[in-house]
C-alpha cells in the first residue's frame, strides 16, 4: 500500500480580468524567475517566497468543452533537485 502525504494548498486564487492584465501578471513571474529565480505571491496578511529548483518539469494542458476553453500551465518541482543529465568535461 502507498501512503501519500497529505497535499497542503499553499495559494488558490481566481480572478476575472483582462488578457492584457494576465499576460502582464505572467509577464512579473517569468520576469522574477528569470532574473532572480523566485517571485513572492502574496495574499492578504499571508506571503510565500516561490523558489523553483533549477531542475524543473513543465506540463501545458488545452481543453475545451462546450465552447469553453482552458489552458493551464504547471511547473513542478522538488525541493533542492539538481539536474541530473549527461555531462561533458
Amino acid at each position: 500500500m502507498n501512503k501519500q502525504s497529505p497535499k497542503t494548498v499553499l495559494v488558490d486564487y481566481e480572478e476575472k480580468m483582462s488578457l492584457d492584465q494576465a499576460t502582464t501578471f505572467l509577464e512579473t513571474i517569468v520576469k522574477k524567475l528569470k532574473e532572480e529565480k523566485s517571485f513572492t505571491l502574496t495574499q492578504g496578511d499571508k506571503i510565500h517566497q516561490v523558489t523553483p529548483s533549477p531542475q524543473v518539469e513543465l506540463e501545458v494542458k488545452l481543453e475545451e468543452r462546450n465552447g469553453k476553453h482552458k489552458l493551464e500551465l504547471e511547473l513542478k518541482w522538488r525541493e533542492g533537485q539538481e539536474f541530473q543529465g549527461l555531462k561533458i568535461e
